[in-house]
């Protein structure tokens, strides 16, 4: 059980969803505060007056610091375990092409001209007949405690792409982000995408992408898929937003 990973994904969602163009996670401080600092709310005695009032600052006040630390670690803690690795079986059945593997997915994920970090997104992870690598991440509408809900124009699917040539280490671990720390694959690769202009230049940027599943064994073939082609050169053609 982990404390820590707990907080950080109430961190997360007190921050992903949110009442209007606020995030949820610092309603309660500005309630409090409003309470505290109008004296006719104070003075009309509403439920418990001023302590209630204090109280709620005071709670607010934790929510917003819990808030703002963990977006400070992105929402995530991952602790490298290479024993996770130990014992990888000859017998592993490989990923067949096109094959869709159910994994949590935390990383920055885009589509068309859009980027965004999710944690911990349902999510497929698929290997091409190119071996090019694709993370699609299902974002869900959600709600948090009945009032505030997960922005609608997130709602949909969002894509991470890495060709083998562009891996730069693969990692295993756990991540905490809930009270159960997930077995979980850290993969770090380069992104390549076209600048604007009248000009425009291939820039690559290092991303990571961590990919949480239920059983050792599933991360075992996610290795054995990831690590056979690791860093080899493939043919490559120019990046194209979807």
């Amino acid at each position: 059980m982990s404390l820590w990973g707990g907080l950080l994904k109430l961190g997360y969602r007190l921050s992903w969803h949110r009442i209007g163009s606020l995030a949820l996670g610092y309603w309660p401080l500005l309630m409090g505060l409003l309470w505290l600092g109008v004296p006719w709310l104070v003075e009309a005695h509403l439920p418990g007056g001023w302590p209630y009032a204090l109280a709620l600052s005071a709670v607010g006040l934790v929510l917003v610091i819990i808030m703002l630390v963990s977006r400070r670690q992105k929402y995530v803690r991952f602790r490298q375990d290479e024993s996770l690795a130990a014992h990888l079986s000859p017998d592993v059945v490989p990923i067949r092409p096109d094959e869709k593997i159910p994994v949590r997915a935390t990383g920055v994920f885009e589509v068309r001209d859009k980027r965004q970090h999710f944690v911990a997104a349902p999510a497929d992870f698929a290997t091409m007949e190119t071996r090019e690598h694709i993370v699609m991440a299902r974002i869900p509408l959600s709600r948090m405690w009945l009032v505030a809900q997960s922005p609608k124009d997130m709602v949909g699917w969002w894509y991470a792409f890495a060709k083998p040539a562009d891996i730069r280490s693969i990692q295993t671990g756990w991540l905490h982000h809930g009270f159960r720390p997930w077995p979980t694959l850290r993969l770090v690769y380069l992104r390549r995408r076209l600048t604007e202009g009248k000009r425009p230049r291939e820039v690559m940027t290092e991303e990571t992408v961590y990919l949480s599943v239920a059983k050792r064994f599933i991360l075992h073939r996610l290795l054995e898929n990831l690590a056979r082609d690791a860093g080899q050169p493939v043919e490559y053609e120019p990046y194209v937003p979807l």
